[in-house]
């Protein structure tokens, strides 16, 4: 029997190995980590630069150049990777090494959206190394005498704390607990048809909407075991840092469900359960917080909006992604810029995500009809690291409105004045 070999190490790595993988004797994770680096065509650059680095125990900083150099001279096949099945494959193996994308790029890139009001190309996004930052924020000067305008969020941070201080008992299965929760979330939501759709809104609006909608990002944190199990300063820290790029995938997948291909052709997204956007039509009047001109602020963001209906709705509309499955990309984009995290909280984070493999798997074999399940697999990570990258890119742009004071405002939490 192939799949248990107790006495042989991995030829790539020396942990235990589990029998042959496109022609050599590996661990069922480094054979994932060659299937993904295969299928995606991916390119890594060599941490050391030497192409010498080494790489036995596997772990989460090892270099992924080295470790695809040994895959390949120990005569792992790239002609017998499957796309649609390998009998030996490991969902969780997958994984364990798309949690971070640093040094590696896949060679193809998607084609632009049909959503391009003022056809704006990847040449001209704000990302381009072509454009000089300081130029984006030249003048903003504040009205003498005029007093800033308070945003506080101080009694949505308590909410948010008591919903985070009910312990969760819970030893249900995590993914069907988080994807009831998001089932519940999203109860109210009403069909393409009946929604309203907004133009201009104003700050004060903005706010309200911000507080009601963080909070209920928060109950769904909050049904996560895994992180419920942190100290409180540890769980305020991860949701700060995460909700906004959770929110805005989560909408995405569901402005998909509800507009279908009107996402793609005309920029429509939900926004409440009740009201939706367009890109070109809807705007948040900044005109109380600055002096920066609205048509400014669309300039700066609208190549990040296409390149969420490009790199990200465009896929959701061909997979249909079940609910599980969002999940399973909102599991994954938790803890994005974990840096800052404390060793306790990115393992908290770590072994979340890996429960959840677990159980996908689970979900998978047991309640769906869908057995040859890595192609979505593949899909859905691509999805994760789309988001990853473009959540990234965007920053730059925030972290400068905050370093040359756009907003005229006394805000008692920055992280959750997030409108774009």
């Amino acid at each position: 029997n192939l799949n248990m070999v107790p006495d042989k190490s991995c030829l790539v790595c020396k942990k235990a190995s589990n029998g042959m993988h496109f022609g050599a004797l590996t661990c069922r994770a480094c054979a994932a980590f060659f299937r993904r680096a295969t299928v995606l065509k991916l390119q890594y650059k060599c941490k050391q630069g030497n192409s010498q680095c080494n790489i036995d125990g596997r772990g989460r900083y090892v270099c992924r150049q080295c470790r695809l150099k040994k895959c390949k001279a120990i005569g792992m096949n790239e002609e017998k990777v499957q796309l649609d099945y390998d009998p030996t494959y490991s969902f969780r193996g997958l994984l364990e090494d798309s949690g971070s994308e640093e040094g590696s790029t896949p060679t193809g890139s998607p084609a632009q959206s049909e959503y391009s009001p003022t056809n704006l190309s990847r040449k001209n996004s704000v990302e381009s190394p072509g454009i000089d930052p300081s130029f984006l924020f030249t003048f903003s000067p504040k009205i003498p005498d005029k007093p800033n305008m308070i945003i506080d969020f101080s009694s949505l941070v308590r909410k948010i704390e008591t919903c985070f201080s009910v312990k969760t008992l819970n030893d249900e299965c995590e993914l069907e607990v988080l994807t009831a929760s998001l089932e519940k979330f999203r109860q109210g939501q009403k069909s393409s048809s009946d929604v309203s759709f907004l133009e201009k809104v104003d700050v004060t609006t903005t706010v309200e909407w911000l507080n009601e909608r963080i909070y209920k990002y928060s109950c769904w944190f909050a049904s996560s075991k895994s992180l419920m199990s942190l100290p409180m300063d540890q769980k305020m820290q991860v949701f700060r840092s995460s909700w906004n790029v959770v929110r805005t995938f989560e909408r995405l997948e569901l402005s998909v469900k509800v507009f279908e291909d009107d996402v793609i052709k005309s920029g429509c997204m939900v926004l409440t359960d009740d009201s939706a956007m367009k890109w070109d039509k809807t705007y948040v009047d900044l005109a109380s917080i600055t002096e920066l001109s609205n048509q400014y602020f669309n300039k700066l963001f609208e190549p990040f909006m296409c390149r969420y209906i490009d790199e990200v709705a465009r896929p959701l509309l061909e997979l249909k992604p079940t609910t599980e499955e969002v999940v399973f990309c909102m599991v994954h984009l938790i803890g994005l810029d974990d840096a800052e995290f404390t060793p306790e909280t990115r393992e908290a984070c770590e072994q979340m995500r890996a429960e959840i493999a677990d159980q996908m798997h689970t979900y998978y074999t047991n309640r769906t009809d869908i057995k040859m399940y890595s192609h979505r697999l593949l899909i859905l990570m691509k999805l994760v690291k789309s988001m990853k990258r473009i959540s990234r890119d965007k920053s730059k742009i925030k972290d400068l409105i905050w370093l040359f004071d756009v907003y005229h405002a006394d805000i008692s939490e920055p992280y959750f004045f997030e409108m774009f």
